[in-house]
């Protein structure tokens, strides 16, 4: 498949396997300001009363003016109350973004409530919190970070405790992914003051 954006920017996809599905992509604006590619592994499961949905698979983008390369994943998401009670979707697990360049690495985890019986009790309060960090990291095995951040279980945290390979913390992160982004005490993101035109 291939398209054309209004500023011009191509995007090429290609199904390239069918068991497991994956599909392949590349993104390229007109100016080649960056290119941004990967693949993704479309997974899902489901349970007595959820269904979970998944893209396992790096990203990468890398920007023509000073070749710095990011590559990320993105988290799972899950759609609760599909027999009975209310209907919810969420994040679960983590985002993970590595600076290959400059060994940077933020971590986002989802998640961060914990279960009591059939009572949900938070930390924030909310499941649509999150909590994360950007830190200096040990250097990056650029082979390695792809098949950590491809793996199911590669790279998930179910906290930020569980981080191994921090040399030194740069800012914190926390918000909702409903309502605001914060990055060390500064709000980046908030939905009501950058709500998209309509």
């Amino acid at each position: 498949m291939q398209c054309e954006f209004k500023d011009g920017t191509k995007i090429y996809c290609e199904h390239t396997s069918h068991h497991p599905p994956v599909t392949n992509f590349l993104m390229e604006p007109e100016n080649d300001s960056y290119k941004y590619w990967g693949f993704y592994e479309f997974t899902g499961s489901m349970s007595a009363n959820s269904l979970k949905s998944g893209l396992r698979g790096p990203n990468n983008i890398v920007f023509a003016s000073d070749g710095q390369h990011i590559r990320f994943r993105v988290p799972d998401f899950k759609l609760g109350g599909t027999v009975m009670g209310e209907r919810t979707i969420e994040s679960d697990g983590n985002i993970v973004f590595e600076d290959l360049n400059n060994n940077w690495k933020a971590v986002v985890c989802f998640n961060t409530y914990k279960k009591s019986g059939y009572w949900t009790v938070t930390e924030s309060g909310q499941k649509d919190e999150y909590v994360g960090v950007i830190y200096n990291c040990k250097p990056i095995d650029k082979v390695e970070s792809a098949r950590r951040l491809y793996s199911k279980n590669g790279e998930e945290l179910k906290d930020l405790s569980q981080i191994n390979d921090m040399v030194s913390p740069i800012c914190d992160i926390s918000g909702s992914f409903l309502r605001h982004l914060m990055i060390e005490g500064k709000k980046y993101w908030d939905i009501d003051e950058d709500a998209p035109h309509r």
